[in-house]
């Protein structure tokens, strides 16, 4: 799994729009990737991509500043996906982008003493869970 490790320290007034180019950026750098190696393929199918950066673009313009900062990665498959992690509250939003439209969009959410996963067919699905992740 790719991860961008970009230490960023703005004002709070530009948080969520630092979070937000942080994930754009490293699901760009996803792109980057070789094609493939002996375990798989490495970069993402075009139909991950588009899918992703559309979800978290309309999450986004919803959630503004409150947009959290996502780890990106991808599977041999060239699937996406996008993890939310907070340890502190101990909470994880997983968005999972499949390699086509043959598999579901899901979001996977869990806290030490729960864990779900639904299908998710558009962005309010991942605001209401990224807004449920930002909760104290």
């Amino acid at each position: 799994m790719t991860v961008a490790n970009e230490q960023i320290t703005d004002s709070s007034s530009t948080k969520g729009l630092s979070n937000f180019r942080v994930t754009v950026e490293r699901l760009l750098e996803l792109l980057d990737l070789e094609e493939e190696d002996e375990y798989g393929i490495l970069r993402p199918t075009e139909y991950a991509f588009k899918t992703a950066m559309k979800l978290i673009v309309e999450a986004y313009d919803v959630l503004g500043d409150s947009f959290p900062k996502a780890s990106t990665g991808t599977d041999d498959a060239g699937s996406i996906t996008l993890d939310w992690t907070s340890l502190d509250r101990d909470r994880t939003v997983r968005l999972f982008c499949p390699f086509s439209a043959v598999q579901a969009v899901d979001i996977f959410h869990h806290t030490k003493d729960e864990y779900a996963v639904e299908d998710i067919v558009s962005s309010p699905t991942l605001v209401y869970w990224l807004q449920w992740f930002n909760e104290t």
